[in-house]
């Protein structure tokens, strides 16, 4: 009897033992750190935060490196190591890559294929995907516009456009001609590529036979519009001068000395910013044009989270970058982020993203160029192409070489450079 009294009582030591046992792992606590390269005081440190208030089961670090050479060199060799890195945030689509190609990040097209990109981010997502796979899921809009000067128009009397072509662009920065503004349109200097990329958003830069297409008809028409705004019409900087004088045409459209800037979200900073850069107009948006016929150029999606190969918790790192892509991206819409996920509040944020200067802007234009449709993510060749058309484009603006001349060579070039692939 005695015996088998103890061995019930061993019995029940044993099952609560278990149970315990069982309670104690349920009740595990997870720890991930988030690296990522936006400062932690613009908001990722706010959505963390909020994040482990809500889930006490899994708490995470965020962890800040310099988005520049040496930070991604630092963020590389720490996953290379075994450091703790759980989640990145990539913000180049170059080290991106290369972090897919050494087998840094886990491929995630069982959370994230081409249907679920296409339904909740948009044809952007496109610039994420490594051969037909997705490593990633970018997190944030970064729109494209041109930041318009709203007493400009007013003055003249013209409309705030909803959707401008290229030659469109030409006829309304000479309709904005006036002794009151230096220039009527510019760009980014850096940015002038984006006149090819552009020419080619539906056709891409090879044909279907495995040529260059850089003969297409826009090719011509985008730089022969471009060379007219700078060369004929003096409505827009020459290129050549506005490189070699560091022209600030950010600052100078802020002044009002510029009528049309085209820019994107990255310059709200700036324009929210009053107090530096005080303005008495009004600022409308409108999309970057488009050439007639063919789709505008989509918005960028940037801040790519990813899952690292050597996490031991994927499952909670997909399950915080999903909270983080759809409610946590708010956090950070005060510093001029709004989500890219489709489920996220993004009229609500896009509010946020200008809070400190609302008034000054007409955000009927601002929801209306986010919300802009029939858009494709502008394609991108190889960087050896990329800069042989830069140097080509910069010899054409600068009178250096005719149109014909500056189409042969790129169309050379891109051939050469198939025929050796």
């Amino acid at each position: 009897m005695r015996g088998r009294r103890s061995f019930l009582v061993s019995l029940a030591v044993l099952v609560i033992s278990i149970s315990l046992a069982g309670i104690s792992y349920a009740s595990e606590v997870v720890y991930l750190k988030f690296w990522g390269g936006v400062p932690a005081e613009n908001g990722p440190q706010a959505a963390v935060e909020a994040w482990n208030a809500a889930n006490p089961h899994i708490q995470v670090e965020y962890v800040r490196y310099v988005n520049n050479e040496d930070g991604n060199l630092r963020v590389n060799m720490a996953m290379q190591t075994g450091d703790d890195v759980d989640i990145l945030m990539s913000h180049s689509a170059n080290d991106y890559e290369q972090r897919v190609l050494s087998g840094f990040l886990l491929d995630l097209t069982d959370r994230v294929d081409d249907d679920y990109m296409a339904a909740n981010i948009g044809s952007g997502a496109l610039r994420w995907r490594v051969g037909d796979k997705y490593y990633a899921l970018p997190t944030n809009i970064n729109a494209i516009f041109i930041m318009l000067n709203e007493d400009a128009f007013a003055s003249k009397g013209i409309a705030i456009p909803e959707r401008l072509t290229v030659s469109q662009l030409r006829t309304l920065a000479n309709e904005l001609k006036s002794d009151e503004y230096e220039y009527a349109f510019a760009l980014d200097a850096g940015n002038i590529h984006g006149i090819v990329q552009n020419a080619v958003i539906d056709t891409g830069f090879v044909k279907e036979d495995g040529t260059s297409n850089l003969d297409h008809p826009n090719v011509r028409e985008g730089l022969e519009t471009y060379y007219g705004l700078m060369h004929e019409d003096k409505v827009m900087p020459v290129l050549a001068i506005q490189k070699a004088t560091n022209m600030a045409v950010e600052q100078m459209f802020l002044e009002g000395k510029i009528a049309m800037y085209q820019a994107g979200a990255w310059r709200l900073r700036m324009s929210n910013d009053l107090k530096q850069y005080p303005r008495s107009f009004k600022i409308a948006f409108v999309p970057y044009p488009h050439f007639d016929g063919y789709s505008g150029p989509a918005h960028h999606v940037e801040d790519a989270m990813s899952i690292v190969a050597t996490t031991r918790f994927p499952d909670q790192a997909w399950e915080f970058i999903d909270w983080y892509a759809q409610e946590g991206m708010m956090a950070l819409a005060p510093g001029g982020r709004v989500p890219a996920h489709a489920s996220a509040p993004q009229a609500e944020a896009r509010k946020l993203i200008v809070q400190a200067a609302e008034e000054t802007y007409n955000l009927e234009s601002l929801d209306r160029t986010y919300e802009a449709g029939d858009t494709k993510l502008l394609p991108t060749p190889p960087y050896q192409v990329l800069d042989y058309i830069n140097q080509e484009i910069e010899k054409y603006f600068l009178g250096e070489q005719s149109i014909d001349a500056t189409i042969a060579n790129m169309v050379k070039f891109h051939n050469d450079f198939l025929n050796r692939q």
